[in-house]
């Protein structure tokens, strides 16, 4: 019988992104598909089987759950060779030599009519340039991190420090000052990333849904402050370290 008081478990990893996105900051990468990076990823998949998860989530909107699946299937039975992408690298892997028979699709990207942040960050740099400067010294730079100084895994552990998590989250608390009087442009994209967090937070919600469910959420470093917090402060999860398993 199962038990009812036992809570299930979720853990966030939080990567970078191996292809191009538009995001605040990018890793600057080498051939991801080199014997030296595979080892490095391959590091970084044995932790999180260690942690044997019995779900793996990935940052993919919802509504392509059957596209991503189709591309796993092809991968497990030796129909597809892996891409240099995170979900392809940490996810597939990670769930084919666990032997799941598919993985989840959590994300949402729709737009609710906001600036995008490449839009507040063009109005900022002219309207509150001191506050731009102080976003992009105090922050913006110390989390961009690259591959010159250390290796795949050593990043990504780096990524999942309490201190580096804060960092990131602190950072949009800057974006959400930007505006002037009641024009307030940096919280027209801060609304809309709350927004993806708690959507996120809702689908993990769904496919977590039996106390010995270990969700593992592969998804970029940024958003692992707010989902966290939205998955702790619900009562129903306990949150798992990522560099308890990596370490």
């Amino acid at each position: 019988m199962e038990n009812i008081n036992k809570k299930p478990k979720v853990m966030v990893l939080g990567t970078f992104h191996m292809r191009y996105t538009p995001d605040l900051h990018r890793v600057d990468f080498d051939n991801l598909l080199s014997s030296k990076r595979q080892e490095e990823i391959r590091k970084v998949v044995n932790g999180l089987k260690n942690y044997n998860p019995t779900k793996i989530a990935v940052e993919v909107v919802k509504e392509n759950d059957n596209l991503i699946n189709k591309e796993y299937q092809q991968y497990i039975n030796g129909q597809l060779e892996l891409k240099v992408d995170e979900i392809h690298q940490f996810g597939f892997r990670t769930a084919a030599e666990l032997e799941h028979k598919n993985i989840y699709a959590v994300d949402w990207m729709e737009s609710v009519g906001n600036r995008a942040i490449s839009q507040v960050f063009d109005w900022v740099k002219i309207e509150q340039p001191d506050l731009y400067n102080l976003i992009d010294e105090k922050y913006r730079s110390k989390l961009q991190l690259n591959l010159d100084d250390r290796g795949i895994f050593e990043l990504v552990c780096n990524y999942n420090e309490e201190q580096f998590i804060k960092k990131q989250h602190e950072m949009y608390m800057q974006v959400a000052r930007i505006g002037k009087g009641t024009e307030y442009v940096g919280i027209d994209w801060v609304r809309w990333w709350y927004q993806r967090n708690l959507i996120i937070y809702s689908n993990l919600a769904q496919i977590t849904n039996s106390s010995s469910d270990r969700t593992l959420l592969i998804i970029g470093a940024a958003h692992v402050y707010l989902i966290s917090q939205f998955l702790r402060e619900s009562g129903l999860f306990e949150v798992v370290s990522v560099n308890d398993y990596l370490k």
